[in-house]
């Protein structure tokens, strides 16, 4: 991958440019994820399929301008999609790890499998509370049945309450039946929303509407925290933005386009901080990840702008010219006509 050079680790490979404060902290950074990809596996069952290429990027501009080069690798790699060394220091989000692994054993059918279970599996390597997020959203307006979320376009409409809501349910399930299980219901051949609750009641042997039962009753043993009316739609506004950026679409898109980069990793920082209940370092970086994010929404406009009027060129061009050759003869006969009799006036003064 010249001119990034790798640092290879037992389970890892992270890429710096040579010469860099990157390529000295390269070694550091394949041991901790080396670490968190051993954490995963023994609790889980859940191991990438290949070495997991790791990024130092030393700007936003250097992640948009070669993250592509890392996606396409092939022969046993997975693209990790790494990060920006800001002010000499580098942060790997558990996160962001655990939902590579996850979603390449489960992939997107089922978003509460596929955004679920990352965030769970992360939850339990950093120690976050994953039923205390949903518990929240009870008490502040309430949460559908699981039944109800199955579906993709059902979930996206439940957002963000959902996504609390399908880490907590599998929480539950883990804590009832084991991780690995839950992981084994996950990678199920074929499941879909249509036969999720089939699927469901072979593995667990309940229902989902009997489980949901004691998931809700779950849950409300859990700790519930204190938010005040102000740190909970900050806290809301900051699980909206973070799900946005790095759940709801690929990084390519976003870290394509100026700005992009910046606001993904900033995504990723609000994530594992809103997972600890810690609002305001959230919102410092929702606060600069949208900041850089005005970028992707100006050029987005400008595109789809650029985009429209070409349509509209091509759907008119065809018509005003047509308009043109058929009425031609007539413009030309009325504007001889306009001129001859201009000419007559000039001749009787």
């Amino acid at each position: 991958m010249p001119p990034w050079v790798a640092t290879a680790g037992a389970r890892s490979a992270v890429y710096a440019l040579p010469g860099t404060r990157e390529e000295a902290m390269a070694g550091a950074v394949a041991g901790r994820l080396d670490n968190l990809l051993d954490q995963i596996e023994r609790d889980s069952g859940l191991v990438p399929a290949g070495v997991l290429t790791y990024p130092l990027y030393p700007s936003p501009e250097r992640f948009r301008k070669d993250w592509w080069q890392f996606a396409i690798l092939r022969d046993g790699a997975v693209h990790g999609w790494g990060t920006i060394v800001e002010d000499g220091r580098v942060e790997v989000s558990p996160y962001q790890i655990a939902r590579i692994v996850a979603r390449r054993e489960v992939g997107r059918a089922v978003p509460l499998l596929s955004w679920g279970l990352g965030d769970l599996i992360a939850d339990r390597l950093v120690g976050a509370d994953s039923h205390a997020h949903a518990k929240l959203f009870v008490e502040r307006g309430g949460l559908p049945p699981v039944a109800e979320i199955v579906h993709q376009l059902d979930f996206s409409r439940a957002l963000p309450g959902a996504y609390a809501q399908s880490v907590s349910f599998l929480a539950y399930l883990a804590e009832e039946h084991g991780l690995r299980q839950v992981v084994a219901f996950a990678r199920a051949a074929g499941v879909r929303w249509y036969d999720f609750p089939e699927i469901f009641q072979r593995q667990f042997g309940v229902s989902v509407g009997e489980a949901e039962g004691h998931w809700r009753a779950r849950l409300a043993r859990a700790a519930s925290p204190r938010l005040s009316d102000a740190d909970f739609q900050a806290y809301r506004s900051g699980v909206e933005y973070a799900c946005a950026y790095t759940l709801a679409q690929s990084p390519g898109r976003l870290v394509s386009r100026p700005g992009g980069a910046t606001a993904y990793v900033e995504a990723l920082r609000a994530t594992g901080a809103l997972r600890r209940f810690a609002v305001a370092d959230a919102s410092r970086a929702v606060a600069a990840g949208r900041k850089a994010g005005e970028q992707v929404q100006r050029r987005v406009s400008r595109t789809r702008l650029a985009v429209t009027a070409a349509l509209w060129a091509l759907g008119l061009g065809p018509i005003v010219l047509t308009v043109l050759l058929l009425a031609g003869p007539a413009i030309r006969s009325a504007w001889r006509g306009r001129a001859g009799r201009r000419a007559q006036t000039r001749r009787r003064r």
